[in-house]
């Protein structure tokens, strides 16, 4: 008897364009290594800030993977950039971040500058994987404000009726935040769908 199919015989990046950019070329080559393993063929590495602009710009993604606290001066820019400056079909590329530097307050930032995921490094296939996944099959439609342009962030639960108090999530997530240093994946995973993300002024 055959053995059953895993998400991984189910689900093949042959036919996608991902874009990479980090600045450290480890962590470069460790993401590089884990799309090769899922088929990934066509992988446009950049290290810095002006190379991801520019590939950005002229090639076609279907994806970006990003680490914009090693790309140097800008990296934080480039999302807001591309959600703001470009025109479709790129501006509403899904964008997955990967990053070491999970503090509350970059998190928020990346969030509200449209990132649709934030994975916190050091990560594993299987996280990135369950991801890039995730949005090939979730993708929510974008919202252009005054103040935000990305995917709509109401795609799990309303805030708490009538405006008043929060989930109980939520105040978990306050709790660890006031303790201080880097996020956790289950910390930035509520934090990136609680009912402040939902709130789009």
């Amino acid at each position: 008897m055959a053995p059953a199919p895993t998400v991984k015989t189910l689900f093949n990046l042959e036919r996608t364009s991902v874009l990479l950019a980090d600045g450290d070329a480890m962590g470069q080559g460790i993401i590089s290594q884990m799309l090769s393993g899922f088929g990934a063929r066509d992988v446009i590495k950049c290290a810095t800030t002006t190379d991801t602009r520019k590939q950005i710009s002229s090639q076609a993604c279907q994806l970006v993977i990003i680490d914009p606290a090693s790309l140097g001066d800008g990296g934080y820019d480039i999302i807001p950039w591309l959600r703001r400056k470009l025109v479709e079909p790129k501006k509403h590329v899904p964008v997955l971040i990967a990053t070491g530097h999970t503090e509350h307050c970059r998190v928020t930032q990346l969030r509200d500058s449209g990132a649709n995921f934030i994975v916190s490094k050091p990560l594993s296939a299987a996280v990135l994987l369950e991801r890039i996944v995730w949005l090939s099959r979730e993708r929510r439609p974008y919202v252009e404000t005054d103040s935000y342009v990305g995917p709509d962030r109401r795609w799990h639960e309303q805030p708490a009726p009538n405006g008043v108090g929060r989930r109980q999530r939520d105040r978990e997530i306050q709790a660890r935040i006031a303790a201080g240093g880097d996020m956790n994946q289950a910390d930035i995973d509520m934090l990136m769908s609680s009912a402040e993300a939902g709130v789009i002024a």
